[in-house]
């Protein structure tokens, strides 16, 4: 009997991977091809096959499988900004949101932010699961170059985050190019204000 129970799990487990990989593909699809405003449960369904009551057990709402879906496959890798020289580390942050949202889920992160501004749901969401790890690991970052003296003491970063994410934001949402040669200029913009006294004058 207990055999006959792990063999059960055993199996369960793969299968039921299986379908929240089909559903979460799926509904990153449907966003790339529609947007979110047209993006519905029933349409994941039909698309992944995969029954509405099996979706709805794990995602209750649209907003929730839709951020789900979009973080899935959007995986810039800010963690590895860390370690070594301050500025290079701002760099690499900045380089690595603007490179993930430059190629199709930055147009699936546009048709988010969009419908975040209409719907609670989403935005909650999007702030506690996306922009939310995203600024504190950018406050983890600046931190340390403010720790070791390469950035200003007094640097508001909280400020510098809005500074850099507002950018890439602007762009993404206009279309306009977030091509490394913007990026590093944007970077160049950010240190002045981020370095410590003596290098230059003035800043943020």
């Amino acid at each position: 009997m207990a055999e006959a129970e792990e063999e059960h799990r055993a199996v369960g487990r793969p299968r039921s991977e299986l379908a929240r990989r089909a559903v979460l593909d799926s509904a990153y699809a449907l966003l790339e091809d529609e947007g979110i405003d047209d993006f519905s449960i029933d349409a994941v369904s039909r698309r992944s096959g995969v029954a509405r009551t099996t979706i709805y057990r794990r995602w209750p709402s649209k907003s929730v499988l839709a951020i789900d879906s979009f973080l899935e496959c959007f995986r810039p890798q800010l963690d590895a900004a860390r370690g070594g020289d301050p500025e290079e580390n701002l760099r690499a942050l900045v380089a690595s949101l603007a490179a993930a949202l430059a190629g199709p889920s930055g147009r699936v992160a546009a048709s988010v932010v969009a419908h975040a501004q209409r719907d609670a749901e989403t935005q909650r969401l999007f702030r506690e699961r996306f922009s939310g790890p995203l600024r504190r690991e950018s406050a983890i970052v600046l931190g340390a170059g403010v720790a070791s003296g390469h950035f200003r003491a007094d640097l508001d970063v909280e400020r510098v985050i809005d500074a850099f994410v507002g950018a890439v934001y602007f762009r993404l949402l206009v279309g306009s190019s977030l091509d490394r040669s913007w990026v590093d200029a944007l970077c160049d913009t950010l240190l002045i204000g981020c370095r410590a006294r003596g290098g230059h004058d003035g800043g943020l």
